[in-house]
């Protein structure tokens, strides 16, 4: 996702508006999936911190479910529909890897050019990055969304491409390009200024131009501070027991790393046309959906602007978003062609656990249920240790407490591990975050929010 900070959420139990009626063939394809929607999306905003939600689901080629939930403005309490904008956050930067996509079929450039070709003044400091490493966050290149107070005191300001990479034109990379894997809005961010150099377009009007003209998504665009939108919806953080309006964020900086806005409508549309060849060509697209490896064999479990995971047995390919009042989900399950995108402006509300419920409710299949079984003293032992977590920038310890296992990443708190049997754990504060350790305890993976995290024992 685009990784802003998001404001300190408490409890709050809002009253939540009633949904409004889905499109007329949206709604008689599958009224019992309507249903089960209906419920969960009416059992999530009545959490702390709901406001509004868009949903729709598709499977085969059909829009089984397009629909609006609560409110897109809860000031004026007016109600969002199925055709209400929600900013989406990084779910944009699939769009931004079919436009590059696009271009290298077109001959524009290619997967393997050299950045310095379009932005030359980037401080590269001797190194070689390319297209293709940037589309797979393979770049090193650090993030401004990282660089903490620099960049929270510009929030509210619309910046130019040189501001933005201001940010982080002092910071050391990552690591040398290709060696390890690091989320990077930075390096999307680059991908739109060479789709610019490119193109001799504005990333807005390509993407207008390539993308949502010839698919038909009317409701999907750049987002704009300064231009009037109709029928978008504000966004909310959660603050003191109560709503409050989202920060302030210049649109110009979230660029082609998080700045679209869209309905899950036509993200399930777009989806539909990305994954059949309608487009980037097939063969473009398979080359989005092949997770990277690193040189120590390891896999990125992320293609271009996609993640490449397992869910409940299951290929997905998914992608999440969060941007100041809003997050979103979208994904595929391409061995049941079943689409399901889901968009929140709560941040509280996560829109993961939503898309997982529904896609649950359309398979008709059951969640397996969260234990928390007595873990054998020798099992605590041979798990407890420290971990690197070098995708995430995180450094965790393992350990016992009061015959408890305990999870904790540096700086901050720590919170029990429930076991679920063989080497699976669950978070007791979440139980959709999952750890998964390795037999001999010397590595172990974190998913969380559709992503999955590697970690081995320093």
């Amino acid at each position: 996702m685009l990784c802003l900070p998001l404001a300190l959420v408490l409890s709050f139990l809002p009253q939540s508006s009633p949904a409004t009626a889905a499109r007329p063939e949206a709604q008689a394809l599958d009224a019992g999936l309507v249903q089960k929607v209906d419920a969960l999306a009416a059992e999530a905003l009545a959490k702390p911190g709901g406001v509004g939600l868009s949903v729709a689901v598709a499977r085969k080629g059909r829009i089984l479910l397009e629909k609006g939930y609560g409110l897109a403005d809860a000031e004026f309490d007016v109600q969002a529909n199925a055709e209400t904008l929600f900013r989406i956050g990084s779910v944009t930067k699939q769009f931004t890897a079919a436009l590059v996509m696009l271009l290298v079929e077109q001959k524009k450039l290619a997967l393997d050019d050299d950045l310095s070709k379009y932005v030359p003044d980037f401080p590269f400091g001797g190194r070689k990055v390319t297209i293709e490493q940037l589309l797979g966050h393979v770049s090193g290149v650090a993030s401004y969304t990282d660089v903490g107070k620099a960049w929270q005191k510009l929030w509210p300001l619309e910046l130019s491409d040189a501001e933005i990479l201001a940010l982080t034109n002092d910071k050391p990379f990552d690591f040398e390009p290709g060696s390890e894997w690091r989320y990077s809005n930075t390096g999307y961010y680059l991908l739109g200024m060479v789709i610019e150099k490119a193109s001799g377009g504005r990333y807005p009007e390509e993407l207008q131009k390539r993308i949502c003209e010839p698919l038909g998504l009317t409701r999907t665009r750049y987002d704009s501070n300064h231009e009037l939108i109709r029928n978008r919806a504000q966004g909310y953080a959660f603050e003191s027991d109560r709503l409050a309006n989202d920060i302030a964020l210049g649109m110009s900086q979230p660029g082609a790393a998080g700045g679209i806005i869209s309905t899950a409508g036509d993200l399930v549309r777009w989806q539909m046309a990305l994954v059949s060849g309608k487009t980037v060509k097939p063969e473009s697209f398979e080359r989005m959906r092949k997770p990277g490896a690193l040189p120590n064999g390891r896999n990125t479990h992320y293609g271009f602007g996609l993640g490449i995971e397992e869910w409940e047995g299951r290929p997905r390919v998914q992608h999440g978003g969060g941007i100041f009042g809003f997050n979103s989900m979208l994904f595929w399950l391409p061995n049941e062609d079943l689409h399901v995108a889901v968009i929140s402006n709560g941040e509280s509300i996560s829109s993961g656990k939503l898309a997982d419920g529904i896609a649950f409710a359309a398979l008709g299949i059951e969640r397996r249920a969260v234990v928390d079984e007595p873990i054998p003293a020798e099992l605590i032992t041979r798990l407890s240790g420290d971990f690197d977590f070098p995708d995430i920038g995180m450094q965790v310890k393992t350990f016992e407490r009061d015959g408890k296992f305990l999870f904790q990443a540096k700086g901050q708190g720590a919170f029990r591990l429930l076991w679920q049997g063989g080497l699976e754990f669950r978070a007791d504060f979440d139980n959709d975050v999952k750890v998964v350790f390795a037999e001999d305890g010397k590595s172990a993976a974190v998913y969380q929010r559709g992503k999955k995290a590697d970690g081995k024992r320093k």
